[in-house]
């Protein structure tokens, strides 16, 4: 608590002042602070840190004491910098000396990044925004002194760190909670509690509802495994039920949240309206263009739409939908991470289909999984669960967390769910393609190949040479709002009683709940091609009839860039021929892939850990980093494909008009633009990349965009340019 008569002796505008405006919204500051210490406890509490009260209660009261300036007012554009006159208020007149609560409202608008304690850099950066007067040079030595302190102090104890970063997060939560008129919402003080009964009622009405029956024996291994660890480690097949086993396990283990972690996007898109229907609580996404859907898609008023954002981008609802560079992002600090890490706390994380993660991204999470639990107490529980997962992985996993164990892959053998042939063809052949169109009339056919351009000359094959009506195309190199409709179509065509062709790419391999008749796909590794089986026959058992037909690629001999190694594909082609006619149940194929050798790339693990190590003393898990770092980006490098995001340059146009406008999203609505390209395309003679308005942009004579078909390089489909309407500015201009 503060004094009054201080802000008096100091020449400083009372409590009363106004501090914050949200439209017509107005708050005082000392509605402002009572705000932020009622809320912080009850985050607090949630959170395991009620005994650092005191902590939280300093930074509430004397974080924004810089807006007492007489010359600093709400109603006015430009207003004086706050934070460093509120921490040099606090420097000279407070009880506390520990230089971390100094340093932490001193930053409480920006990144936690280091402070060097040169007289230089404190007269320009944090004397020179302070525009009230004050004793310049005591100032200066008390500052110095103060930062010295501090470098010394943040080297002692990583531990102490961590908390301190902890606290702070919950009290800039709450400061943003405050200034958002969000302090009275129901989501905060929510408790994530599942009734064990009441999740068995609604398991049993969602099952019923898609057709199928409850099982009573499998609800029974559901509670076995539940009640059997703090983590949990098993592999079930597509269709068992893992994700009604994970919210089970959940229900036993008193979170104070769920974080879901999931492969791919489209899978968070799917599961949200799964977990919605099952738990009726609040259920969140967190991801690279989470906001751009939440904006385009919200009919709520931009307030709403603020505290929409904000709860999906720090993990504060009750169940957050994420993918794992998030995770590890936040566990390395970069930007604004104290807003989400303390929600770790206590948390229940689900690592679903995680043999799809990639491996630097999985031993980065298991490194501090075990880290975090081990040296900082934070008491996180864990499921890993997968349809097809290597005991290669399964080793690695426990040798960090020591989980539970179940393997549920006997379940395959109730189950033959696909009968395959090989095929000397080409996946472009005319026996294929006219084969491909007759089932298409009969029932809905999904076509995978390895490659874009194979998937696009597919395609265009089967909608002009051959004339099929229903055929629709998706890969990963569509803009995110056309990638959007076209899942939106396939979703809607799934439905449908009419038979459809679906030509895709490994992008159909997971996160697709639509179940295909017949399957065309060429050769692949064996894990890909298990999983694509999965996508055929899915919610059935057994089939006497061959419903997938494996065509091999003639291209992978000569295609330098080509996915897939030419040794790997010879060694599941070996042990395809080896079964294809004596396959008695799924399970025949899963013991092979679980016999194939596989190797850990050693040498990148090694640099990952030699990366940690440097970052750990960087950092002291305290400040944050950019990333930009360009040695953070080449250990990440999550999807391991080398792709990069660009603007296609026929939406130039498109985008300066967003960015005309007095949108505060504008930057939000410009990611659907984004599509993912090889990075090699940017070095080609016939690109030209470029930044406009501060954004990637690709400018090619060879690589192209349609809306129908995507990006693509016209050398590879120069036979079919005729066929395929080019975006082009002109175009857009003209509509």
């Amino acid at each position: 608590m503060i004094n009054k008569s201080l802000l008096t002796e100091l020449g400083l505008d009372d409590f009363s002042k106004t501090s914050h405006k949200n439209g017509q919204k107005e708050k005082t500051l000392a509605e402002h602070i009572d705000e932020i210490v009622r809320v912080s406890m009850i985050l607090a509490e949630k959170h395991n840190l009620e005994e650092y009260t005191d902590i939280l209660e300093a930074l509430a009261w004397w974080h924004d004491l810089g807006k007492l300036n007489p010359k600093w007012d709400i109603n006015k554009k430009k207003k004086p910098p706050h934070s460093a006159l509120s921490a040099y208020i606090f420097l000279k007149h407070s009880h506390y000396r520990d230089p971390r609560i100094f340093y932490l409202i001193l930053k409480h608008h920006s990144h936690l990044t280091p402070i060097p304690s040169n007289p230089n850099y404190i007269s320009k950066n944090i004397l020179g925004r302070i525009q009230f007067p004050i004793d310049y040079m005591e100032a200066l030595r008390l500052i110095q002194e103060k930062f010295q302190y501090f470098n010394e102090a943040i080297k002692i104890s990583e531990q102490e760190n961590v908390l301190y970063v902890d606290l702070f997060g919950v009290f800039k939560t709450t400061d943003i909670i405050s200034a958002m008129s969000e302090s009275k919402n129901e989501l905060i003080k929510a408790n994530l509690y599942l009734n064990l009964s009441n999740l068995k009622q609604q398991l049993q009405a969602y099952v019923t509802n898609k057709g199928l029956k409850f099982d009573e024996n499998k609800w029974r291994f559901f509670l076995e495994m539940a009640t059997s660890g703090k983590d949990l480690l098993f592999s079930a097949p597509t269709g068992w039920g893992k994700t009604f086993a994970s919210l089970t396990i959940a229900s036993t283990k008193n979170p104070t949240h769920i974080i879901y972690v999931l492969p791919t996007i489209t899978a968070i898109r799917k599961m949200k309206k799964t977990i919605q229907k099952l738990l009726k609580i609040s259920v969140n996404e967190n991801y690279y263009f989470a906001d751009f859907e939440k904006i385009t898609s919200s009919m709520n008023p931009e307030s709403s739409v603020d505290w929409e954002l904000f709860v999906s981008k720090s993990f504060l609802s009750q169940v957050t939908l994420t993918t794992l560079d998030q995770i590890i992002l936040t566990f390395l600090h970069v930007g604004k991470y104290f807003l989400k890490r303390f929600h770790f706390r206590n948390a229940l994380f689900i690592f679903d289909e995680f043999h799809l993660y990639p491996l630097n991204g999985l031993y980065i999470l298991l490194y501090f999984l075990k880290k975090y639990r081990s040296v900082f107490g934070y008491n996180i529980k864990t499921v890993f669960m997968s349809a097809t997962v290597h005991p290669v992985l399964e080793d690695l996993i426990c040798t960090y967390i020591s989980p539970s164990y179940y393997n549920f892959v006997d379940e395959y053998k109730k189950k033959r769910r696909y009968l395959y042939s090989l095929h000397k063809n080409d996946i472009t052949d005319d026996a294929i393609l006219e084969d491909i169109l007759e089932k298409g009339q009969k029932g809905n056919v999904l076509v995978i190949c390895n490659t874009v351009e194979k998937a696009i000359k597919v395609y265009l094959l089967l909608k002009y040479q051959y004339k099929a009506k229903n055929v629709l195309l998706l890969h990963s190199r569509f803009t995110y709002k056309d990638r959007i409709e076209k899942e939106q179509i396939l979703e809607k065509q799934s439905r449908s009683s009419n038979g459809f062709i679906f030509v895709s790419t490994q992008v159909a391999e997971v996160s697709l709940d639509v179940s295909f008749d017949y399957l065309f796909t060429e050769l692949a590794p064996l894990p890909s091609l298990i999983q694509r089986f999965g996508r055929v026959n899915r919610y059935s058992s057994y089939t006497s009839k061959k419903n997938v037909k494996i065509l091999r690629p003639l291209e992978i001999d000569s295609n330098k860039r080509y996915p897939y190694n030419v040794e790997e594909l010879r060694l599941t082609k070996t042990i395809l021929e080896e079964l294809e006619e004596n396959i008695k149940t799924e399970l025949d194929l899963i013991e092979k892939f679980r016999e194939i050798p596989v190797d850990l790339d050693h040498i990148k693990l090694k640099e990952i850990d030699r990366y940690i190590q440097k970052w750990e003393e960087s950092t002291r898990y305290f400040f944050s980093i950019d990333l930009g770092d360009k040695e953070l980006d080449k250990i990440l490098n999550f999807r391991e494909t080398n792709t990069t995001l660009v603007i296609p340059e026929c939406f130039i146009d498109e985008i300066s008009g967003i960015l005309t406008h007095d949108d505060k999203y504008r930057f939000s609505r410009i990611k659907g633009y984004f599509t993912p390209i090889p990075i090699w395309w940017l070095f080609s003679d016939d690109s030209s990349p470029t930044m406009c308005h501060n954004l990637p942009v690709l400018s090619s004579s060879r690589f192209l965009y349609s809306r129908e078909v995507g990006y693509f390089d016209s050398e590879k489909l120069s036979a079919f340019i005729g066929e395929i309407d080019v975006c082009e500015r002109e175009k857009i201009l003209d509509t």
